[in-house]
């Protein structure tokens, strides 16, 4: 089995989010407001998995829409997003990058995915969701979904990026998988769990992948990279503290396992990368 680390795009973003772990609301008004000179420049991953059952595609990156000739257009940006959001994540994705553009470069049309995992709503995560629509699953976790619509996740998950009519909202079961015991198996044989890693948002995905007793971890934001788990430094912009150190403690458990194949973080500022394959 293998999986694709995709790099899909750039968020250029306030330092103070990547480690601190403030709130969501005080991040937000330091991040739309900061300077350049307080702003790191952070990847934007997706995931495509090969595996005996097809092929699966891990959140989306940004579209091509919202950076048209490969570089930050602020103009691009608010037409895509809320002012507030293009101000704080100050988005880009280079010519070729887009996930739809990656996967036609490797002879891959969306009709050929098997299915689209999201891990959350925010919109670095299924900007380029629309591109990818014709895949014969979207699963979007209903804890995610149903939260989007309340005040503190609309500012932040605007509903026209990844509110299309394919969409297919998945609950969580009760498992032994995860902080919180909930996970949802995608094919039904355990080999491509979405597992229940709260914090961030309240239904975010990680997606674990195994295979014989070796597995891999996306742990969407749940970490920026080992130092939040290692550290118990989790990222900022969240929205239940309580439930982002739980989540690491559980993420820092599946770390030490020997059967860990790696664990990937969608904006580790380690790995600058256009593609790698991780084979298990």
């Amino acid at each position: 089995m293998k999986i694709h680390i995709l790099n899909c795009g750039y968020i250029n973003i306030h330092k103070d989010l990547l480690y601190n772990g403030g709130n969501m609301a005080g991040d937000m008004r330091k991040a739309v407001m900061a300077p350049a000179s307080a702003r790191v420049t952070l990847p934007v991953y997706a995931y495509l998995i090969e595996h005996p059952a097809g092929l699966f595609l891990v959140d989306t990156g940004w579209s091509r829409s919202i950076s048209p000739e490969g570089v930050y257009d602020l103009a691009s940006a608010n037409k895509e997003l809320p002012r507030h959001l293009a101000a704080m994540y100050r988005p880009y994705v280079l010519k070729g990058q887009t996930v739809d553009e990656q996967l036609a470069a490797m002879g891959i049309s969306p009709a050929d995915l098997s299915a689209v995992l999201i891990t959350h709503l925010d919109p670095d995560h299924v900007s380029g969701l629309r591109s990818v629509r014709q895949a014969k699953r979207v699963i979007i976790p209903e804890d995610e979904a149903y939260w989007s619509v309340r005040t503190k996740y609309r500012i932040r998950q605007p509903r026209d990026l990844w509110d299309i009519e394919e969409k297919e909202r998945v609950f969580y079961r009760g498992h032994l998988l995860g902080p919180m015991h909930k996970a949802f198996d995608v094919i039904g044989d355990g080999s491509i769990m979405m597992v229940n890693i709260p914090g961030h948002t309240d239904g975010m995905a990680g997606v674990l992948v195994r295979s014989g007793g070796k597995f891999v971890l996306l742990a969407s934001d749940a970490a920026i990279s080992a130092r939040s788990w290692e550290k118990m430094e989790p990222p900022g912009y969240a929205a239940d503290h309580k439930l982002q150190y739980k989540t690491l403690r559980w993420i820092a458990e599946m770390a030490k396992h020997p059967g860990c194949a790696g664990i990937f973080c969608s904006h580790n500022p380690d790995i600058q990368l256009d593609r790698m394959t991780v084979t298990i």
